[in-house]
């Protein structure tokens, strides 16, 4: 059965929409230089609702096989931060730094992905 709600980024591509085209042009410089910045917000939050749920399931995973434990993020990350602490893990552990590495460019994606190096595919090859 097809669902009645409206996806979430169709909404907010209504919404960006609506402040691109009528209300930018209504405003003076200082407040269109302000919606900006709410337009970039409203982006963040785009790539978030895309990008987040994958992401959070693939850092799951990595913790999870990386400390040879079942649990939720929350509790994995603080399992990583006790272990580093105490030693567990070298802070040039390949595998530790892979995962940091993958965790913070997911992170990048959302939060700004201007941020990470431009790649063969970004540059359209």
């Amino acid at each position: 059965m097809p669902s009645s709600r409206p996806i979430a980024t169709d909404l907010l591509s209504v919404v960006e929409d609506y402040l691109d085209h009528d209300v930018s042009p209504l405003l003076p410089p200082l407040q269109q230089f302000q919606l900006k910045i709410v337009r970039r917000l409203l982006q963040t939050l785009r790539r978030e609702l895309e990008l987040g749920p994958d992401a959070h399931t693939m850092e799951t995973a990595r913790l999870s096989s990386l400390l040879s434990l079942d649990a939720p993020l929350a509790e994995l990350n603080a399992e990583l931060a006790r272990a580093i602490r105490d030693g567990e893990f070298s802070t040039s552990d390949p595998a530790l730094l892979s995962h940091l590495r993958e965790t913070i460019e997911d992170a990048l994606r959302i939060n700004n992905p201007k941020w990470l190096p431009k790649t063969d595919v970004d540059a359209g090859h």
